[in-house]
């Protein structure tokens, strides 16, 4: 990537035209295919703009480079993990341990890069509500969260980690658990009689 292309500012990213809409989505779209299949160095901008079939002038008419584009992608395939309304917060941190686990390989294409750092970011602005919420009993709850936070991260980078890691959101969901379990309690799955269960001896 030459210095020039650095420079770039998109001219389109906010723009609500559809036309424009669904061209940044494919974009996105065959960002995030490529970066399944190989590492973020070993694509390139013509990579993307091929591979979504538009050129390379209109691929920076939405993005200001490839790991901009790259750390766009990862972060709109954030959305299905985005919690509901009064949404336990472990569901999220679940959500985001079964898709850690999904795109291993996406991960370990990633790390490290640029694009890394804005992926983190984004997994950041996901997690951090659900963690206040769960630590906002405990004092100093804002200081607290940050911990958790970084703790959980590190653990969804796991399946990134190669041979030997974890390979299944299970596995991941566990390791949470039972990092969270110490701050919260364990979580009692819901069911039918739940509000009449005794608690666990």
């Amino acid at each position: 990537m030459s210095t020039n292309e650095g420079l770039r500012a998109p001219a389109r990213t906010d723009s609500a035209d559809p036309r424009a809409a669904r061209v940044r989505d494919r974009l996105r779209r065959a960002a995030f295919e490529l970066i399944e299949q190989r590492r973020v160095e070993r694509i390139s901008v013509s990579d993307i703009a091929a591979l979504a079939g538009v050129s390379r002038q209109v691929f920076y008419q939405h993005f200001r480079d490839r790991d901009d584009a790259v750390a766009q992608a990862v972060a709109a395939s954030f959305r299905e993990l985005t919690p509901g309304d009064g949404e336990d917060p472990r569901a999220v941190i679940h959500r985001l341990c079964e898709f850690s686990a999904r795109h291993a390989e996406l991960y370990r294409n990633l790390y490290p890069s640029a694009a890394s750092q804005q992926t983190a970011n984004a997994y950041r602005d996901l997690l951090h509500p659900a963690c206040i919420r769960l630590v906002d009993h405990l004092p100093n709850p804002a200081t607290l969260a940050d911990f958790v936070l970084g703790g959980i991260i590190e653990l969804l980078r796991l399946p990134a980690e190669g041979p030997g890691a974890p390979a299944s959101g299970e596995l991941l969901r566990r390791r949470v658990d039972a990092c969270l379990d110490v701050l919260s309690g364990p979580l009692i799955p819901a069911g039918p009689n739940s509000a009449d269960a005794d608690p666990p001896a």
